[in-house]
C-alpha cells in the first residue's frame, strides 16, 4: 500500500465525518503553505489566490463570488486557527457522531457554516459600527460551522460530561453557555465579524437539533404537524379479511420504539457515571431513536 492508499485508506475508514472535515481542512491549510512557498518565487503572496475563496464583507464583492460563502469554512489564518478549531471539532464531533447520522451531521456543520455567514454579511452591511470601517474584512475559518456542532450536541446530550484538555471536566451543556457568553461579552473588544459566526453557527445548531426534535414552534404552530399534513399515512386493506369476524384486540406496543424520558435518564446518568464505552447495543438504539 502506497502513502496515497493509506491516505484515502485513513479518510474512508468508518465513514467519519469528523474524520474527513478534518482532513480536508488540513489539507487545504498544507496547500496553502505550499502556494505561499511557490508564489515567494516569484515575488507574489499566495494571498493574491486565496482572496478569491475569502468571503468578503462587503456585499458589493460577495455578489461577485458567491461561493466563497462555502469555500471561506476551510481557509484559516494560521496554524494556530486551525488546530483550535480542528481540536474542538474532534472532541466534540466524535460524541456527536454516536447520535447523529453522517447526513444530519453534514448539515449541521454546512449549515452552521453558511448561516453564521450570511449574518456576518448582513451585519456588515446593516449596522454602522461596520460600514463605517474604512476596508473590507475578509472571513475565514471553520469556527461558526464548529460552533453549531458544538451547541447542537450540547443541545441534544445537555447532561453529557467530557474531560475538556484531558482536564476540565465539564457537562456539554456549561461549555456552550460558556463559548456563546464569552462571544457576547467580548464582542465590543475586536474580531467582531467572528463572534457574529460564532453566534449565527450557535443559533443555526441550537435550531436545528429543536427542529428535529419537533420542539420548534413558529407562532405556537408545530412544524412537525404542518409536515404531517402533507405527508399522509395510507393503510392497505386485504380484500379476504373483510367479512371475517373481528378478533378481539390487544394492547400493542409502541412500534415507534422510542424510548421515554425515564429511560432517557437513567441512560444519560449511566453515561455520566461510566461513559458512553458503557452501554450496551440497545441502551446506544434508544439514545439515536430519541435524537430523531
Amino acid at each position: 500500500m502506497n502513502w496515497w492508499d493509506k491516505i484515502k485508506y485513513e479518510f474512508n475508514k468508518g465513514d467519519s465525518p469528523v474524520r474527513k472535515l478534518i482532513a480536508i481542512n488540513v489539507a487545504v491549510f498544507v496547500i496553502g503553505l505550499l502556494l505561499g512557498a511557490f508564489a515567494y518565487l516569484y515575488q507574489a503572496s499566495a494571498q493574491d489566490v486565496l482572496v478569491y475563496l475569502q468571503m468578503p464583507s462587503w456585499a458589493g464583492e460577495f455578489i461577485k463570488r458567491p461561493w466563497t460563502i462555502f469555500t471561506y469554512m476551510f481557509l484559516h489564518a494560521g496554524f494556530w486557527h486551525l488546530a483550535f478549531n480542528m481540536y474542538l471539532l474532534y472532541v466534540i464531533g466524535r460524541i456527536a457522531e454516536d447520535f447523529v447520522p453522517n447526513e444530519r451531521f453534514y448539515k449541521i456543520y454546512f449549515g452552521g457554516g453558511i448561516f453564521g455567514a450570511a449574518i456576518f454579511l448582513i451585519a456588515y452591511n446593516t449596522f454602522p459600527v461596520f460600514t463605517q470601517l474604512p476596508t473590507w474584512v475578509p472571513l475565514l475559518g471553520a469556527s461558526g460551522a464548529v460552533v453549531a456542532i458544538v451547541i447542537a450536541t450540547a443541545t441534544l446530550l445537555p447532561n453529557y460530561e467530557l474531560f475538556l484538555y484531558g482536564v476540565i471536566r465539564i457537562k456539554l451543556v456549561w461549555l456552550a453557555i460558556i463559548m456563546v457568553t464569552m462571544d457576547i461579552a467580548f464582542f465590543p473588544n475586536g474580531n467582531a465579524g467572528g463572534r457574529i459566526v460564532h453566534l449565527g453557527g450557535a443559533l443555526f445548531g441550537f435550531l436545528f437539533i429543536r427542529y428535529v426534535q419537533g420542539r420548534l414552534g413558529l407562532a405556537g404552530i408545530n412544524l412537525d404537524r404542518i409536515r404531517r399534513i402533507f405527508k399522509p399515512n395510507y393503510s392497505v386493506i386485504d380484500e379476504r379479511n373483510i367479512n371475517r369476524t373481528p378478533k378481539k384486540k390487544r394492547s400493542k406496543p409502541n412500534r415507534s420504539g422510542a424510548p421515554n424520558q425515564s429511560e432517557i435518564d437513567s441512560i444519560l446518568d449511566k453515561i455520566n457515571q461510566s461513559g458512553y464505552s458503557s452501554l450496551s447495543q440497545e441502551e446506544k438504539e434508544k439514545l439515536f431513536k430519541a435524537s430523531q
